[in-house]
């Protein structure tokens, strides 16, 4: 039976699935959020040193909707704190690769009613002053809405949402050691 301590050098590629439902609309920077090692990861000489189902303890660092429609994306990062393995939590130093996610519309918030609302108010003022009578207060509240919904149609926020079992890759940026058993 071999003794020795077991390492993995920085720049090792863990993969792991996560275990966490992640929604920018309901979750903030600093949620914790757990994954599971997917396959085994043994080092130079062949020993294990993570086992397929360790789990990954992770904390969201940056997470934010995308602010408009044409925005690219929103914020999202990740920090991995430690792995357990055997039972015993330990300390390790990785950067978390690009994860996986889905930008989702928001429907009708409030925000968006009231842009459509604020539209309507305008357009009928408008109307109501360019066409001196109700008639044009009228047509001008139609076509203030109708403004309005464009805008709030292109300023809607779009939510950054990862699924759970969603895969996520770390790479090590410091060796990661496992002492003897």
């Amino acid at each position: 039976m071999d003794e020795a301590a077991r390492t993995l050098p920085a720049g090792t590629r863990v993969s792991a699935a996560l275990s966490n439902l992640i929604n920018s609309r309901r979750d903030t920077a600093g949620k914790r959020i757990s994954a599971q090692v997917m396959d085994n990861v043994s080092d130079a000489r062949g020993r294990l040193v993570l086992p397929a189902g360790s789990l990954v303890h992770m904390t969201v660092t940056a997470l934010a909707p995308a602010r408009s429609r044409s925005a690219n994306d929103g914020k999202l990062a990740f920090r991995v704190d430690s792995i357990d393995i055997n039972g015993v939590s330990r300390e390790v130093s990785a950067e978390v690769q690009g994860v996986p996610h889905e930008l989702r519309g928001r429907g009708v918030t409030a925000g968006e009613a009231e842009k459509v609302g604020v539209g309507a108010a305008a357009g009928a003022v408008a109307g109501r002053v360019l066409g001196g009578n109700t008639k044009g207060a009228v047509i001008g509240g139609v076509v203030g809405a109708a403004g309005g919904a464009v805008v709030a149609h292109h300023t809607a926020s779009r939510d950054v949402i990862v699924k759970p079992r969603t895969p996520v890759v770390f790479v090590l940026t410091a060796p990661f050691t496992v002492p003897p058993r």
